[in-house]
């Protein structure tokens, strides 16, 4: 088994949601990034910041971005027209790209779900992008909300984007699979007749689930 194969064994199957509760319930994109095409996506995050509406930095990036990796991409959130499209989908799979993961909009939306390609953006808009404004690569950016360095860990899925900080890599795919052993260890005991404040520890609470008194009561 290679150095990537292991790499990808330790995080596959692992959801989103649950590696958020595990950092502490930070760094998980805003709910404006959700899957526009693909399934999931995995990888370390090759990062590209551009300006608003402008592809260019994007198509001079793919050129050095690394197989395997994930491109997180700060368009600044613009809505107004769409910086990435089936052009880009093509070079991106020709590069070894894992999928896209999009402050902005895309557009051929057809065309990336009939390649699978995982994309996740903000959404979609007919109208294309400009080219020939400076932007860059490799430097920290921001996506969804979430701070994203190149190397940090992506992961997509239904439930949208989580980032792992490169300073929180080790140990926490074994979080995250702890957690999930104690999530089905409480679905059992629901099953059994446990509550759900029980098993949280929320029982016993000051007010009892009384009204909270109004002003002038």
């Amino acid at each position: 088994m290679t150095g990537s194969d292991e790499w990808a064994t330790r995080w596959q199957g692992l959801a989103a949601a649950t590696i958020s509760d595990c950092l502490d319930r930070l760094h998980a994109m805003d709910a404006g990034i959700h899957r526009i095409s693909g399934h999931g996506v995995l990888g370390p995050a090759f990062t590209i910041e551009t300006c608003a509406g402008d592809s260019a930095t994007i198509h001079r990036a793919l050129e050095v971005a690394p197989a395997g990796s994930v491109l997180v991409i700060d368009a600044g959130g613009h809505l107004g027209r769409a910086v990435w499209g089936n052009v880009l989908t093509v070079a991106a799979q020709h590069r070894g790209v894992r999928g896209v993961v999009l402050d902005g909009v895309v557009r051929d939306v057809d065309d990336l779900r009939a390649a699978e390609f995982p994309v996740f953006a903000r959404g979609a808009c007919p109208a294309g992008p400009h080219k020939g404004f400076a932007g860059r690569w490799g430097a920290t950016v921001q996506c969804g909300g979430v701070v994203v360095a190149t190397g940090d860990v992506v992961v997509g899925d239904a439930d949208g984007v989580v980032v792992v900080p490169g300073s929180r890599i080790d140990g926490l795919p074994e979080a995250v699979r702890a957690r999930v052993a104690e999530e089905e260890r409480w679905i059992s005991l629901i099953r059994e007749g446990s509550t759900t404040a029980t098993l949280l520890g929320l029982t016993g609470a000051p007010d009892q689930g009384q009204p909270t008194a109004r002003v002038g009561d």
